[in-house]
Parts: C-alpha cells; sequence; structure tokens
C-alpha cells in the first residue's frame, strides 16, 4: 500500500453450499478464509451489509471448489442458497470479480478461483499499509520520530532536482506490532506546501490523514517506485544483517492541481512481508 498511506497506484488486479473440500484450504494461516470463519459473529451479521455477508459465504464456498470443478452456480440458484435477491448476488459477484476471486466468462458463467485465495498482503487490493499488516493477522501501532527541518536528501533529488535548496520536514513513520517494526517509512516534506510547521501525531494512522491537519488541499495520488537496496540504519531497526537486501517503495504524493508534496521511502521487513499481487491475463 503510502508510507503509510493509499496503495490505490498499482495499475493491476491482484480476491462458500459445499462442494468438495481443498484439503487445507480452510486452515491456512491467516489466509482469507479462515479469517472470515473465525470473525463471523452476531455483532457482524448485523453490522455488516447483506451483500458483504452474501460475499463472505461466496468466499467460503469459493475455497472449497475442487480444480476444474469451479464454475459455481447460476445467479437464480445462488438467491434461492443464499435466501436473498438476484440483485444482492450480482452486486456480491462483481466485488469478488473486480478483486478476482471470480471471472464472469460470456456464455459459460461465473468460475470461482480457490488459488487467489492463498494470496496474504495484497498489495493490489489493499489501500494502506496498515490494512496489510491487520489483513496478514497483526494488530499495528503507528510511531512517529521527531520532526526536523532538513535538506532533502540524496534519494529525493535523484528523483527531482528541483527540490535542491528547499527545506523539507522529515520524520520516521513506521508501522510495528508488539513493538517490532514491519514497515520503515522515511518522510519528506515540502515546507512550502504546509500551511503550519509539522507538530506530532494524533490518532491518525494513515499519513495522508495526518499532512491533511497541516495542508490546505486535497491529496489525491502517488506516484511509486520499486527497488532493492541496502539501508544500514532501517536493517538495524529490523534486526537483520545491515547487508541484507531490502525491497524499498519510493512515492511522492501529489494534490489535486499536481503539485507534489512529499516524498517517502518505504522498505519491508524481509523476514515478515511477504506482499503478494493478483496479476489478469
Amino acid at each position: 500500500m503510502g508510507a503509510g498511506a493509499d496503495l490505490r497506484r498499482i495499475g493491476c488486479l491482484f480476491f462458500f453450499y459445499p462442494y468438495k473440500i481443498r484439503k487445507g484450504r480452510t486452515a491456512q494461516k491467516g489466509g482469507l478464509v479462515s479469517k472470515i470463519s473465525s470473525n463471523s459473529s452476531e455483532r457482524e451479521k448485523v453490522d455488516t451489509p447483506l451483500y458483504q455477508r452474501i460475499k463472505n459465504m461466496l468466499i467460503q464456498e469459493i475455497g472449497q471448489l475442487e480444480e476444474g470443478e469451479n464454475r459455481l452456480p447460476p445467479e437464480e440458484q445462488l438467491a434461492k442458497r443464499y435466501g436473498t435477491s438476484r440483485a444482492t448476488i450480482r452486486e456480491s459477484l462483481a466485488d469478488l470479480i473486480r478483486h478476482g476471486y471470480i471471472t464472469s466468462w460470456q456464455g459459460r458463467g461465473n468460475f470461482g478461483h480457490p488459488h487467489a485465495l492463498d494470496l496474504n498482503m495484497r498489495f493490489d487490493i489493499t489501500t494502506t499499509f496498515h490494512e496489510l499488516l491487520v489483513s496478514a493477522g497483526y494488530q499495528v501501532e503507528i510511531e512517529q520520530s521527531i520532526i526536523s527541518l532538513d535538506d532533502p536528501s540524496v534519494e529525493v533529488l535523484e528523483h527531482y532536482p528541483e527540490w535542491e535548496g528547499e527545506d523539507v520536514f522529515s520524520f520516521d513513520w513506521n508501522y510495528c506490532a508488539q513493538g517490532t517494526p514491519l514497515i520503515a517509512c522515511k518522510v519528506q516534506v515540502l515546507k512550502k506546501r504546509m500551511r503550519y510547521v509539522l507538530s506530532r501525531k494524533k490518532d491518525e494512522i494513515k499519513l495522508t490523514d495526518y499532512l491533511r491537519r497541516f495542508y490546505n488541499g486535497d491529496i489525491t495520488y502517488a506516484t511509486t517506485w520499486f527497488k532493492a537496496t541496502r539501508n544500514a540504519e532501517v536493517s538495524a531497526m529490523f534486526q537483520v544483517p545491515e547487508d541484507t537486501p531490502l525491497l524499498s517503495w519510493e512515492e511522492s504524493f501529489y494534490d489535486l492541481y499536481d503539485r507534489q508534496i512529499c516524498f517517502n521511502q518505504v522498505f519491508f521487513h524481509p523476514r515478515k512481508i511477504k506482499p503478494s499481487m493478483l496479476l489478469r491475463t
């Protein structure tokens, strides 16, 4: 997902009446099926929209499909099975199709994809790093470092030489579980874009929500680059050897008028974070 904020700019797609049960499918630790099963409660039934509950039941059904026998029943049969309208079934199916758990083929019907349920930490359907970690079963806290006024880093100037001579607010924005950093974000915010001097976070989880407190505008999108790198400081934080290759995500946030707001370097714990995507072919 940005330095704790939106993962909305990857241009690809990463998504139960009983059939034969696929061995091990519903027992996968942290998997989508087991997560949904463990979360079913009376309160969820009250609070969750009907189409979402039907979608969760369809996911369970998909998780029990066999290879080669993965065609789903027609909408009318599903509506009778779950005691709901075809419109609700259609809405649930559309969501599952959009996320890649189902393929709708003209003239053939809807086909469920059990292997798509195996993917954990999916970048393509997660909107924030916080949600990415929560979906994997972590209890996440955000830790922010002291804010300082600095010159732009070498990494920033590699992408944006026009930042030369600008002042930036610098701080770390880290996603931790039980005190252990899992995703480390180094943030540099253009001072001239902010209405106020940055202060410490309150209860914000998303970096964009935090920045909106100081910025008089709308943060609308981000551009992202991936690379492998080494960073001794971050490796020490992750408690891995300092020469360990790290997956790095570099991104810039832009506002409605296409003005740059900040540049973020994001590092993923090499032993605990294994992000995935589902690609349409």
